[in-house]
């Protein structure tokens, strides 16, 4: 027992000497001066303590987990609706370096995949084969076996501030690290072929069968799969592989050999070997062993055995590739050469090795929002089933301290144009709204207004996105002030947690805007507690191993009950330090916007949880009760799944990571809130203004830009982002950009010089004459009408084109009637409203509704081909033109959206 303890001494003394080094000098105190206007030397971003220095490139994107596109202030708010795992407790009251996204958070349908947090590398994963099981002893009685998922990434970023203009300085920068925990296993891959893989695994020689690929099984036209062919130049159907099948092939060409069987699955037998016999006097040679069927005209018939009488098995179309053997008149068949279209077949993804940390030698590249994997099932002992749950994390090894002195200088020669957040103080005076309001008859401000109680930062994504009544302007007055008012509902909130809803007042000019680059409001503190003391704080406010436990703990409790960390939280959340301070008060402050916001600003150092010493947790043992003669026998199996779950070591030193483990937290989406660049796809404001200052670049001799086609362009984005509101991983940045050069083209009326118009097709009655039954001048313009449903005079006219795509012929008037739940046969002047032609666009486009070519066909991860896509709507009529358009409008949308330039 004492060699036990003194081992446990040992380990906490060296363990503490180490980090004495880099904690030398107390922790700074919080900031409230301005930063220098230059850096001192003492500002300098240190270099990691260990490990190569990363030579990753500086992040351009971020993305939420799930695509939660909502303003950031209520992607903070969320997280107080998870099960469990706060930041920067958990619900055990200790330490906990994330944060937990699960069906609470996101709601169970957005689970189902989990998207990278920012453009990096890929630096480690884990992908166990099965996921893993601990033997819990329930209270009720018997074990239950509870599943607990392993699985891991681990991405390495570097955030790096703009450059400034004319300056050849180099911006600060900070790398750091994201944690994606509890990921599924390998067998759900295997029972799941169509379940997309991550592409940082390697690829192997085994391809799938797609789950959209377009034949059908004969005689069952709901199974999905690939045609198999007899040649290489899509001969006959001699086969037919279901969606998920696993091929390997050879050769090139859109039709590629099959390697992994020597036939159709018709004359093979039970093992995989090849049936039946053929006449050699058929058969062409082609080379050493092969031959070719050398028939006139019927098939090459194939007998169950080498007899002209034997019953026939199957045929042979004529130029079949075959090898054989034996002698004789009939030969025994060996293989069959059988082809598959390229296209039907997807890559296979698989790990290099399973249940082990893979550290990848050379990192793979990976951008915001691209597949990261999929969340497995994980089951405490107090839980009746698993759940599916993100454990999300974000850690630096870089100086945080020096980064953030370095970063808010560097802020302040920036220009006003990355001030993105508007600072409403603390004691912000809150009007109340009344319905007389109005441009014209501004809210009442006044001294006596109640006001907000704490410092709140406002996106400007949010109040861009503010509908017109319930913002401001007020005009310069003869005061020389302007102002803004903008009405906020839930977002501040006074002295006893009360909401404050209303207006609040900008002053132009001296409310402050800051730049996430500034840092405003966050701060460093520094962790060495271990887990004993958090732990004896829970269970003595708690009470839950009894009175008598209490005067055992109350040492420690204390301890950890005057802490650093503590001691914030309680400034944060209860000011008058009259209650507690647990996860379930944790839980209350996350659903209140300023307090959200500020314990997001905490960037604290502390070990991580996932570098594992077994004396850290044995030392629990005492706390809990726990012995050898009175085991408690779930934490022995929390114990051994803690360890399971651990990885710091096999990873640290590879990647440049602290052995010891100690690094700096940040909260995760609070990191993503700070530099989100928009609270929806695509930045109207932004998006306008960049659009204005090259409109006439895209043409020579382009009209200036009209306020009118300004409105209508600003309609066009708003309907972008409402259609890809709950599906933002449905599209990306080339897709949107071709589908606005489509809409730049087909919507401009040239009689009023009018861009991106809502009015139809131009010309007069008698001009649609073309598309009409009777009034067409040729019999084969009448027929033509008539077969795209134009059946009864008037037609022509009532149906031309309309909205973004020129919408044209009642069929297709018919066809969108259904796919939109709207009749636009009988308002067919709907179509051209841009609340209807976007989405009527969107999905034509996107499902080949229009010429049966559509936007994957040329946009995909083979070939950008903005020339080519014109075939979607109208052959190659002005291909090229239209083309170059695509190019601006994706220069523009690379600056003002979070659209993916990925392909998934």
């Amino acid at each position: 027992m004492l060699g036990y303890i003194f081992e446990v001494i040992k380990d906490e003394i060296s363990y503490r000497r180490e980090w004495a080094r880099r904690a030398a000098l107390p922790p700074p105190a919080r900031e409230t001066k301005p930063s220098p206007a230059e850096p001192s030397l003492g500002m300098r971003i240190l270099s990691p303590p260990t490990g190569p220095t990363s030579s990753t490139a500086p992040l351009n994107n971020w993305s939420h987990p799930f695509g939660d596109r909502g303003n950031p202030l209520q992607q903070l708010t969320q997280l107080a609706d998870a099960q469990a795992g706060y930041y920067p407790l958990g619900r055990n009251g200790m330490w906990h370096g994330g944060v937990h996204l699960d069906g609470g958070t996101t709601g169970p349908d957005a689970l189902s995949q989990v998207r990278c947090l920012a453009d990096g590398e890929v630096v480690a994963y884990r992908v166990p084969e099965h996921t893993p099981l601990s033997t819990f002893f329930p209270e009720a009685g018997g074990t239950l076996e509870a599943p607990f998922a392993a699985g891991l990434v681990l991405v390495r970023h570097r955030l790096q501030a703009p450059k400034i203009d004319g300056s050849s300085d180099d911006p600060p920068s900070l790398t750091f690290f994201s944690l994606y925990m509890h990921l599924e296993d390998w067998a759900r891959y295997l029972t799941d072929p169509a379940l997309p893989r991550p592409n940082f695994w390697p690829e192997n020689p085994v391809l799938r069968v797609k789950p959209d690929v377009p034949d059908r099984m004969p005689g069952h036209p709901e199974q999905r799969g690939a045609n198999v062919r007899h040649n290489n130049h899509q001969g006959q159907v001699i086969d037919f592989l279901p969606v998920g099948t696993p091929v390997t092939i050879s050769g090139n060409g859109d039709f590629r050999k099959l390697e992994n069987s020597c036939g159709p699955s018709s004359l093979l037998d039970e093992e995989g070997a090849l049936l039946g016999y053929v006449s050699f006097s058929l058969l062409a040679p082609i080379a050493a062993g092969r031959y070719r069927v050398n028939v006139i005209r019927d098939p090459l018939i194939v007998r169950e055995e080498p007899d002209v009488r034997s019953a026939k098995i199957g045929e042979l179309q004529k130029n079949t590739e075959v090898t054989i053997s034996g002698e004789g008149e009939f030969r025994k068949l060996e293989s069959i050469a059988h082809y598959i279209s390229f296209k039907s077949l997807q890559s296979e993804r698989k790990p290099l090795v399973f249940d082990g940390v893979v550290v990848l030698d050379q990192p793979a590249p990976i951008k915001a929002g691209e597949l990261i994997g999929h969340l497995g099932r994980y089951q405490e002992c107090d839980e009746t089933a698993p759940q599916q749950k993100l454990h999300l994390e974000v850690f630096s090894n870089d100086d945080v301290q020096a980064f953030f002195a370095a970063s808010r200088a560097w802020a302040q020669r920036l220009p006003d144009t990355n001030k993105t957040w508007l600072k409403l103080a603390k004691g912000t005076p809150v009007a109340a709204h009344q319905d007389r309001i109005s441009s014209s008859l501004f809210p009442i401000w006044n001294h006596d207004n109640p006001r907000s109680d704490s410092d709140l930062l406002v996106p400007k994504s949010l109040l861009d996105g503010l509908p017109s009544e319930r913002k401001i302007q007020v005009p310069t007055a003869a005061s020389g002030k302007t102002y803004n008012w903008y009405r906020l509902d839930d977002l501040l909130h006074d002295a006893d947690g009360k909401p404050l809803n209303g207006w609040v007042r900008e002053e132009v000019g001296v409310t402050p805007w800051v730049s996430p680059w500034s840092w405003e409001g966050h701060e460093v503190l520094y962790n060495y507690a271990l887990p004993q003391l958090s732990l004896s704080y829970l269970l003595s406010v708690t009470g839950v191993l009894g009175e008598e436990s209490k005067d055992r703990l109350r040492e420690r409790a204390q301890k950890w009950d005057k802490g650093r960390m503590q001691t914030r939280l309680y400034e944060i959340i209860d000011r008058d330090r009259n209650g507690k301070m647990t996860a379930d008060e944790l839980q209350g402050a996350l659903r209140v916007p300023a307090l959200a916001q500020a314990l997001a600003q905490l960037v604290i150092f502390s070990e991580s949880e996932w570098n594992y010493r077994q004396s850290k947790w044995d030392a629990l043992d005492e706390v809990l009760g726990h012995t050898n003669s009175a085991p408690i026998l779930n934490w022995v199996a929390e114990k051994q799944r803690i360890k399971q779950l651990s990885w710091w070591g096999e990873v640290a030193g590879k990647v440049g990571l602290p052995k010891e483990g100690m690094v700096f937290h940040f909260h995760p989406v609070g990191l993503l809130s700070n530099f989100t660049k928009i609270g929806r796809l695509i930045n109207v404001e932004d998006f306008l203004r960049q659009y204005e200052q090259v409109h006439t670049m895209f043409l020579p001799g382009t009209p200036s830009l009209t306020s009118q086609s300004r409105k209508n362009l600003e309609k066009i984005i708003i309907a972008i982002n409402d259609f890809y509101e709950l599906a933002p991983q449905g599209t990306n940045i080339y897709e949107v950009s071709y589908m606005l050069a489509t809409v730049r083209h087909e919507a401009y009326h040239f009689t009023t010089r009018e861009f991106f118009s809502e009015k139809p097709e131009v010309g007069s009655y008698s001009y649609f004459n073309k598309y009409d039954p009777v009034l067409a001048q040729s019999a084969d313009l009448r027929e033509r009408a008539k077969a795209n449903g134009n059946v009864e005079e008037g037609d022509g006219y009532k149906y031309r084109g309309r909205g973004c795509v020129h919408l044209t012929w009642k069929n297709n008037y018919r066809k969108f009637s259904k796919l939109l739940s709207f009749d636009f046969v009988s308002n067919p002047d709907a179509a051209a409203k841009f609340e209807y032609s976007i989405p009527i666009m969107i999905v034509g486009m996107s499902r080949g509704l229009f010429t049966g070519r559509k936007l994957a066909d040329y946009l995909n991860s083979k070939k950008v081909d903005y020339v080519s896509s014109r075939k979607i709507i109208n052959g190659n009529d002005e291909d090229v033109l239209i083309a170059s358009y695509a190019k601006r409008f994706e220069t523009i949308l690379e600056r003002t959206s979070s659209l993916r330039v990925e392909f998934l």
